[in-house]
């Protein structure tokens, strides 16, 4: 391989993808406002859940569980009765009805255990799961509060104990805004890769240029290597400036590992996409059909990497199997530098799953284009 080919032709690579106006804003888009209003608008924790109280106690322990339950998590209770309670749920009016019995503070003063009703709109499956946890926290505080103003400690207290003390590791207010910006920023940058890399054999195929590049004294490697080379160098550069400007400024969320090793695991992850979009242009003749092709296997690679979803909730064989998908490897990657601040000795084996997995798919490319070239010349 050439070296001054190479570099000539990853010049020739770069100007024609930086030449591309409408290509320069979809990307600044894409690592910019798409990674913010994603990061902002589909945050995964609870926000202002609406709360309703069914309250035939009207004690002053029900007043103050109720003035405990306060924004931003849950929006001002509101009192309804036990006739409305059906239709505001059938309505979506309201996502929690808590329904405090009669005699409830009674009860509670002589040592019994009165129970209070939590009905959960499970339609909205977020607010349903952590805001049910939320909710009980807040009653159990409360009632906890008062057990002790009358000197009387419930059953639970005197056989356990202990008190938990929760802390948050690498996100101390579970915060999904910084799992979401990251997440983005790995979608986004694989989506980019995939299809930059194809179009710009695609594009060279339709245009006819690419008999111009037969006729030259250059290789069929050198070709696609100079196609791979100039999209890690675009991409990355807009992936680090992503991540400064819109994660770290303005979704504030702090790096706390090391950027170089980000960067470099990056370069790799990108490196290993291109080949593989590369190798799916030799499959597809026009751009509508690649870019057919692209979208499921994007799909499939993205919901499966654990970025979205948890690795744990997937099928036990379908965990093992999808560990060779440099999607997850990278996902993994990416968490652990940038949260866990993780050293080589922790990410290596991802790094070497990427590098590996990218391995296999630039030979493959490289004999799907040269493969390609010679039905072309």
């Amino acid at each position: 391989m050439n070296l001054r080919n190479l570099s000539v032709l990853t010049r020739k690579e770069i100007r024609s993808v930086l030449g591309d106006i409408v290509l320069i804003i979809l990307m600044v888009y894409f690592f910019t406002g798409a990674v913010y209003t994603s990061a902002r608008g589909a945050a995964t924790d609870v926000r202002n859940a609406s709360v309703a109280v069914i309250d035939h106690d009207r004690s002053e322990l029900t007043a103050s569980i109720v003035s405990a339950i306060l924004p931003p998590r849950f929006k001002k209770p509101e009192y309804i009765t036990d006739a409305d309670a059906d239709w505001l749920l059938d309505m979506a009016r309201f996502v929690f009805i808590i329904d405090f019995p009669s005699d409830f503070e009674k009860n509670l003063s002589e040592g019994k255990k009165p129970e209070i009703a939590v009905i959960v709109d499970a339609t909205a499956m977020t607010h349903a799961s952590a805001g049910t946890g939320y909710l009980s926290r807040i009653i159990e505080q409360e009632i906890h509060r008062y057990l002790r103003k009358i000197h009387l400690e419930s059953e639970t207290e005197h056989d356990a104990g202990v008190s938990v003390v929760i802390r948050n590791r690498f996100n101390p207010n579970a915060s999904s805004i910084w799992h979401m910006g990251v997440t983005q920023i790995i979608g986004n940058l694989s989506l980019l890769t995939l299809i930059l890399a194809g179009a710009a054999v695609i594009r060279e195929r339709e245009r006819g240029t690419i008999e111009h590049l037969l006729v030259m004294p250059v290789s069929s490697s050198e070709i696609a290597f100079s196609k791979i080379i100039a999209n890690v160098l675009v991409i990355l550069c807009f992936a680090l400036g992503s991540l400064f400007l819109v994660v770290n400024g303005a979704l504030d969320i702090p790096l706390q590992g090391s950027v170089p090793l980000f960067a470099f695991g990056t370069a790799c992850y990108i490196f290993c996409f291109a080949a593989l979009g590369i190798m799916l242009a030799t499959l597809a003749p026009h751009m509508p059909q690649f870019g057919l092709l692209c979208i499921p296997v994007y799909i499939v690679l993205y919901l499966l990497s654990g970025a979205m979803t948890p690795l744990d909730n997937m099928p036990q064989m379908l965990q093992e199997y999808i560990q060779i998908s440099p999607t997850v490897q990278y996902s993994l990657f990416t968490h652990q530098v940038i949260f866990r601040n993780a050293g080589l000795d922790i990410v290596g084996k991802n790094l070497f799953y990427i590098i590996g997995v990218g391995s296999c798919f630039i030979v493959v490319a490289l004999l799907r284009f040269r493969s390609m070239l010679s039905r072309q010349g």
